[in-house]
C-alpha cells in the first residue's frame, strides 16, 4: 500500500524545510503555511517518491538525504509517481490533480548536495492542484483514482 512518509513546510522563502505531523491542505491554494502556495497555481502541492531520494542518496554516495532537503513538500512511499502525472490522486483526505512534473532545480546543489539536480532528474516528483483539501498526516494512504 503507497503512504505518506513525511510533510514539510517551507514558511518562507529559503527558509529550511519544517517537518510536520500533521499539515492542513486548502482547496485551490495548497499547504497552509507554506510561502509557496497561491491561489490558482498549478503547483499547489509537490510531491516526491521516498524511493527516487534513496535512489539519488546511492548515486552521490550519500547514507540518507536529510528529511525536506528536497524541498517537496509531501514524501511518499510504494506508487511511481510519474505514472500519476494527468490524474487524480487520494492522498489521505485531499484530492489531487497531478499536471506535470517538478523537474530539480539548482537549489537542489546546495540543499542536497553537488551532482543533485542530476542525479533527480526524472526522479524529482511531481506537481499537483488541490481539488479537495482536509488535513494531512504521515501515515495515510495514497491510491490513484
Amino acid at each position: 500500500m503507497a503512504a505518506v512518509v513525511s510533510i514539510h513546510r517551507v514558511d518562507q522563502r529559503d527558509a529550511p524545510a519544517v517537518a510536520l505531523n500533521e499539515a492542513t491542505f486548502i482547496a485551490e491554494f495548497g499547504l497552509d503555511g507554506d510561502w509557496r502556495s497561491r491561489k490558482g497555481r498549478a503547483r499547489q502541492v509537490t510531491l516526491i517518491e521516498a524511493e527516487a531520494l534513496e535512489q539519488v542518496a546511492t548515486a552521490l554516495g550519500m547514507a540518507i538525504i536529510r528529511a525536506g532537503a528536497s524541498r517537496r513538500q509531501v514524501v511518499v512511499r510504494g506508487i511511481a509517481l510519474n505514472d500519476t502525472i494527468g490524474k487524480h490522486l487520494r492522498v489521505g483526505p485531499l484530492l489531487l490533480h497531478v499536471g506535470y512534473p517538478c523537474d530539480p532545480c539548482d537549489n537542489m546543489e546546495s540543499k542536497i548536495g553537488p551532482g543533485a539536480r542530476q542525479a533527480m532528474e526524472a526522479r524529482g516528483g511531481v506537481c499537483a492542484r488541490v481539488i479537495e483539501g482536509g488535513v494531512l498526516r504521515p501515515g495515510d494512504a495514497v491510491t490513484v483514482l
